[in-house]
């Protein structure tokens, strides 16, 4: 009698017996995610961290080599249009070469033999003005490209603009001539470069020689923006990286949670707000984690949904660890 007294007051007052926690499988997840992203362009030199790492606020994810210019050829540094720790996009620097003149040459006018009309890349060719033969050189074939080539002086004294006979003998033997050339100035060779100029090893002036370094361009580290975990590297080492490239995704600390999948009969006993305890996988003697339900979705298969749980411990738990959650 007095058991239903008890029962009949509860109803009356509104309130409920409470039910027996239901328990259910569940994966540590990401929230949210935040990108890292190259703030300079280079070449990958070594990954610093491994996805599912704990890394703090300023932690080095990635080191980047930064990308080298080289004198392609002897000269002198005749302009510098940028300096170290500004962002070049462009010209960084031009070089006058140490041969003045250059000599645009054809077969035409060659002695008539096969030999006088096939010149190769690095022989020496002497050279005398058409007009009297006053003026004479001596250079080097630099480049070739079917019956034209181009002779680069070593010596002597010719004028722009004038036309010469080139020979391959010193003597200037007629059955040695190998073709006729126009001089022109050497071209100034220039240097372009886009992204921060962290080392400028030359200034305007200098002498340099081919295969001299001449700047640097990017490199330097890329860090962690935030503590979190790492979730994703998509850089190696060797792989190139352009300014603005996401080379790796972070979850915050905070922005860790844990996915449960429930099926369609169960769901609707669960609504968003509803209070959950977590036991993680390896620590049952551990207190259980407190967590709230934040979400609740379609899961994408038929029959089951997804409920997503946020937990208030202040530890950021591995991403795709398993939890059992009881709601």
């Amino acid at each position: 009698m007095l058991k239903r007294w008890i029962c009949l007051l509860a109803a009356l007052l509104g309130l409920a017996t409470p039910a027996l926690a239901e328990v259910w499988a569940g994966t540590t997840v990401a929230l949210e995610t935040v990108p890292v992203l190259a703030e300079e362009a280079g070449t990958a030199a070594a990954v610093d961290a491994v996805v599912g790492q704990r890394v703090e606020a300023g932690d080095a994810l990635v080191e980047l080599k930064a990308d080298r210019a080289f004198a392609s050829q002897d000269g002198t540094v005749s302009l510098v249009e940028a300096q170290a720790g500004e962002t070049a996009n462009g010209a960084v620097l031009e070089i006058a070469p140490v041969e003045r003149y250059t000599v645009h040459c054809t077969v035409d006018k060659a002695w008539q033999s096969a030999a006088s009309t096939l010149v190769h890349a690095g022989e020496t060719l002497y050279m005398k003005c058409t007009a009297d033969g006053t003026h004479r050189a001596v250079g080097i074939v630099s480049q070739i490209d079917g019956s034209e080539y181009r002779v680069l002086t070593l010596g002597g004294e010719l004028y722009v603009g004038e036309t010469v006979y080139l020979y391959r003998d010193a003597d200037f033997t007629a059955s040695e001539r190998v073709g006729i050339g126009t001089v022109v100035v050497s071209d100034t060779e220039r240097y372009e470069a886009s992204g921060t100029l962290t080392r400028l090893c030359v200034e305007a002036g200098d002498a340099v020689e081919r295969g001299q370094l001449l700047y640097e361009v990017g490199g330097g580290t890329i860090a962690s923006t935030e503590a979190g975990i790492l979730a994703d590297i998509s850089c190696q080492p060797g792989d190139p990286v352009s300014k603005g490239q996401i080379v790796a995704t972070l979850v915050p600390e905070d922005a860790v949670g844990v996915e449960i999948a429930v099926d369609e009969a169960a769901v609707n006993r669960i609504a968003v707000g509803d209070s959950a305890q977590l036991i993680l996988a390896g620590r049952e003697d551990e207190a259980a984690v407190p967590g709230t339900v934040v979400e609740i979705r379609d899961s994408g298969e038929a029959g089951t949904y997804a409920v997503i749980l946020r937990y208030a411990s202040p530890e950021a738990l591995p991403l795709g660890m398993s939890v059992e959650a009881r709601l």
